[in-house]
């Protein structure tokens, strides 16, 4: 709370200390204030399909001219729009696109490691629920990310760090549907654009350069841009041709703790009880070395009786799942409690180009090429306790461990323990991935006469996610005494006090695993490469039946094609040093740890695993057999391969008429559509790889109504209505089974699984007040009528259908050899699966101001202020508990809570001061808790949940001259950290970590 207190203070002064900055730099501004025409960029501006835009929305340079022509644009939108404009040439108004999109009413950000901004939610609703189109067709974009953080990107999100900004010069968020507008999208439709050079009057040259700093990598990294258009009049026609890249670098620094999980104490066998306790644990097993005395060789029991039993007296039913809870069942400590440190090397690269041609006035032709390659290493370092989550069978985990002390808050959270028997590891893991995206897109417009007019599109977009290396290597001390973590001070960063000196390289060691079981250092490989691609033909009719009457029709056919392949190696049993080769020699420090984490007692340094020193003693990553355990696991890869042919079909009109006194235009229209999808998993069953394949057919009519009555004093009364759909993710539709014998659970996979489809309100007013002002409030309402979700259910393995082979997969015995299977069948598992539930309704209201303040005087009238607030609320109807055991029969329980990824409450605030010379602006951008996942109190958790952020920004812009640009951003002024708490009434620490504040200081010259 202490630290809440003091970010919520910092919040304050920084936002009154850019403002007073605002003001003092406004004042210090004396140039005459210069029209938009003199700052105009184009007067040509194409759309998607090259038509001519109208004149009030071109692009002008500035910040307050790129309001203005985004303002005009959702002014006359048919549906709910909103826009987004370059400031300048390759300037968009933030460093990300998707720091760009949070000031949009609605829209929040999901943040990637290093704090960057990488996917959003609009309207509460996912990633997986936002369409993103670039040049009018559907791009794909995946990439890497930390294990806590979801791994690598293998669904339909978008990720917005993959692209440099400066690559487009416009976004739209269209969050009504329409007929016209493809489908699959539940929260909204995001059109990016990237630049033509019918965009621009002439020829047109601009290049920057920017430099960047961040407070925790203490690293400058560069960064670069360039564009080249021009344009020709010829006996042709109009030619037009235009070139930009952008380039940069960056390195990203996370800090904090995590617990990878939170385990009751009763999971994997207990804790080592105390001598002359009944039950003792674990039982006697000469191998191991347990006996009356001993919970293993060298292992004495050395827990406190009362501390013991003070833990293994909590217990707790899991929501009603287990009828006879196990002692320790209550207690739940975290699973690997380690600090870690995350640092990502991220080089980022894109290239656009683009052809137009007008032969004859009434005819485009377009031709848009795109390639972006997203190259990415990171180097993951921790340092914590193992044993807490391992058995005994495993390697010696927690049955060994000895509970010395232990604290518990008035909530039930293990805020203290002491122990001895524990296993201490430093682990470093490296993961190389690069994400490369291609696209090409032709369109086309032709008017035929004076009613008529075709479009055609053809395009194609390919996204490839390669992950050759992910290398992990772990050096183990085991059996330390004296080990604690301690939450009483800070409950986000806990005091770890590790019971050896961890800065020593010689308290570890990596070597053979001992014949009773005892693990001294291990290493693990992946390799994975995924892929996605996306063909879209679309023909487009329309004819003017009337001034106030147009007739739409059109047909599309898309295919959607997602592969993965992923195999993985590691060592079995370990790797033995060579004579005379040292801890020393293949390890590194980890120096300057815990600046900015506010915790007591974190370690500032610790021995870590140096790779490139370890792979030069055993290469690990030969992929060869003179190193065992490096070759790839090729017998058994994960396959998958995933096909959507998608048929579409629309009609619809396009009205405008004046009745009443009031001016009526929208649009009314149906689309149809078929879906075919066609899953397939290779499935190693009985020692052979079989496939398996799925086909899954569906067709929907989705009506869309689009209605604008335009009353005087310029005020927009808005209404939509319709049917709309999102897609079940990739991973969600593999047709697979997998048994993890350590968790003893069961993972299914679903391509059987429906659409999550929804009716569609939304009522907006909206008041244009004055010149490029606008207040605006609407209502929406999603009738959600069935959502997906992964459900976890107790059940006897022999009771779900699968082949007990796939108990055997890893040579052990279900039939009474040795080793037998932790998993027999008739052991209970937890089941995981993906269902289509009920869904539930989501309601919101949305605020939207934007006022520049023309009724200041002088200087005053340069200023202005963005602000806009959304308030979601959603009953979706989660299966929490599939069965009562108190109950004969076998039924579903449910629990209500908000959709998953949903904000309640989110809000931007904006300053800004614009004139033809300086430019400045401070913004604070909000989020409030959101659940990141649905438990469904299984493992005695019922939701994981996201805490809430508030991310505090500012940028300057000075014109040197007309044609020299200087810059200056800031960005997370506060250093908000990222928090994730496990259970709503313990509200556990899961995850903390934070990345610093970000400062970059640039220059653009164009002529």
């Amino acid at each position: 709370m202490h630290i809440h207190r003091k970010n919520s203070g910092t919040r304050l002064t920084v936002l009154a200390l850019a403002a007073a900055a605002l003001a003092s730099s406004a004042a210090a501004q004396q140039a005459p204030a210069a029209s938009t025409a003199n700052t105009a960029n184009t007067a040509n501006a194409t759309g998607a399909t090259g038509a001519t835009e109208p004149a009030n929305v071109v692009t002008v340079t500035g910040f307050r001219a790129s309001l203005d022509s985004a303002l005009n644009a959702k002014k006359n939108s048919d549906g709910i729009l909103d826009v987004i404009k370059a400031e300048d040439i390759a300037k968009f108004p933030d460093a990300n696109l998707a720091e760009s999109l949070q000031r949009v009413p609605g829209v929040s950000l999901a943040r990637g490691e290093g704090g960057e901004g990488r996917q959003i939610t609009v309207r509460g609703l996912n990633a997986g629920f936002t369409r993103v189109r670039i040049n009018g067709i559907e791009g794909m974009s995946m990439t890497g990310a930390s294990d806590i953080n979801g791994n690598s990107n293998r669904g339909r999100g978008f990720d917005f760090s993959v692209f440099a900004s400066e690559l487009f010069n416009s976004l739209e968020v269209r969050k009504t549907s329409e007929a016209a507008i493809e489908e699959g999208s539940l929260g909204a439709t995001v059109d990016l654009r990237t630049g033509r050079p019918f965009d621009f009057m002439g020829r047109t040259i601009s290049f920057g350069v920017q430099e960047s700093w961040n407070s925790v990598s203490r690293k400058t990294q560069p960064r670069f841009t360039g564009l080249l258009s021009d344009r020709w009049d010829t006996r042709f026609g109009k030619f037009g041709a235009l070139v930009s890249a952008a380039h940069s670098k960056r390195r990203a620094v996370e800090e904090g703790y995590e617990a990878v999980d939170l385990y009751p104490a009763s999971y994997d066998g207990g804790f080592c009880s105390p001598a002359g306790t009944a039950p003792q644990v674990p039982g006697n097993d000469a191998v191991k070395g347990v006996d009356a005395a001993n919970c293993g060789f060298g292992v004495p029991r050395t827990s406190n009786p009362a501390e013991y039993a003070e833990v293994m007296g909590r217990t707790d039913n899991f929501g009603g799942t287990v009828a006879a809870p196990l002692a320790g069942s209550g207690a739940f400590a975290p699973r690997i409690p380690r600090y870690r440190r995350s640092q990502t090397d991220y080089e980022r690269t894109g290239i656009t180009s683009s052809f137009q041609w007008r032969p004859a006035p009434g005819t485009d032709i377009n031709l848009d090429l795109m390639y972006g390659k997203f190259s990415n290493t990171r180097y993951d370092n921790y340092i914590g306790a193992i044993s807490f989550g391992r058995s005994l069978a495993a390697a010696n985990g927690k049955p060994q461990t000895s509970i010395l002390e232990a604290e518990f808050d008035d909530k039930g959270s293990w805020t203290y323990g002491r122990f001895n028997g524990v296993d201490v590891r430093t682990e470093g893991l490296m993961d190389v991935y690069e994400t490369k995206f291609r696209q090409n897109v032709l369109s086309a417009s032709h008017r035929i006469g004076d009613t008529l007019k075709v479009d055609f599109l053809h395009g194609m977009s390919n996204t490839n996610l390669d992950n050759p290396m992910r290398a992990t290597v772990m050096f183990d001390a085991p059996n330390v005494n004296g080990f604690s973590f301690d939450f009483r001070q800070n409950r986000n960063v806990p005091t770890l006090d590790y019971g050896i000196d961890v800065a020593d390289p010689n308290s570890f060691t990596f070597a053979r695993t001992e014949p009773n079981g005892t693990w001294h250092g291990q290493f693990f490989g992946r390799y994975l490469q995924s892929d996605n691609k996306l063909k879209t033909t679309a023909v487009n009719l329309a004819w003017d039946a009337s001034e106030r009457l147009t007739l739409r029709t059109g047909l599309s056919a898309r295919k959607n094609a997602y592969g993965l392949y992923e195999v993985g190696n590691g060592s079995d049993g370990g790797l033995a040093l060579p004579a005379g080769v040292g801890m020393n020699d293949i390890s590194r420090q980890i120096a300057g740890f815990g600046r900015g984490l506010g915790g007591t007692g974190v370690p500032s340094s610790w021995a870590a695993v140096d790779l490139d020193k370890l792979l030069a003693v055993h290469n690990i990553e030969c992929h060869c057999a003179e190193v065992p355990g490096s070759l790839f696991n090729t017998a058994t890869p994960g396959v998958t391969r995933i096909t959507e042919d998608i048929d579409a079909a629309y009609g619809m009109v396009d009205f405008n008429y004046d009745l009443w006194g009031i001016g009526w235009r929208g649009n009314a229209g149906v689309r149809g559509v078929d879906t075919k999808s066609t899953s397939m998993t290779l499935q190693t069953i009985g020692g052979k790889l079989q496939p398996i394949t799925v086909v899954k057919k569906y067709r929907d009519w989705l009506p869309a109504l689009n209605l604008t009555a335009q009353l005087p004093k310029d005020v927009f009364l808005r209404f939509s209505a319709g049917k709309t759909l999102a897609r079940p993710e990739y991973g969600d539709l593999r047709p697979t089974a997998s048994v993890n014998h350590q968790f003893q659970t069961v993972s299914v996979g679903n391509a059987q699984l429906d659409p999550i489809r929804a009716r569609t309100y939304d009522l907006q007013a909206e008041w244009y007040y004055d010149r490029n002002a606008m207040i605006s409030l609407g209502f929406f309402r999603k009738e959600i009528k069935s959502f997906i979700q992964n459900v976890q259910q107790r059940e006897v393995y022999s009771a779900l259908g699968l082949p007990n082979e796939l108990l055997t997969e890893g040579g052990c015995s279900i039939t009474g050899g040795l080793p037998a299977c932790v998993v027999q069948p008739d052991s209970t598992v937890v089941v995981n699966r993906k269902f289509n539930t009920p869904g539930g309704p989501l309601n919101g209201l949305e605020f939207n101001l934007q006022a520049p303040f023309n009724f200041l005087p002088g200087i005053g009238k340069n200023f202005g202020l963005l602000a806009n607030y959304t308030r979601v609320k959603s009953k979706i109807n989660y299966i929490v508990r599939p069965d009562n055991p108190a109950t004969a029969g076998n039924e579903f329980i449910g629990d209500t809570a908000d959709f998953i990824g949903l904000s309640p409450r989110a809000h931007n605030i904006t300053l800004y001061y614009d004139d033809p010379k300086f430019s400045a602006r401070v913004s604070a951008a909000h989020r409030s808790s959101y659940i990141q996942a649905v438990l469904g109190d299984i493992n005695g958790h019922d939701y994981t949940r996201v805490n809430g952020m508030t991310n505090i920004d500012f940028s300057l812009s000075y014109n040197v001259t007309p044609n020299l640009r200087l810059s200056f951003e800031g960005q997370n002024l506060t250093d908000e950290a990222l928090r994730y708490g496990r259970d709503s009434v313990r509200n556990d620490t899961l995850l903390y970590v934070h990345s610093g504040r970000s400062f970059v200081l640039g220059a653009n010259y164009k002529f």
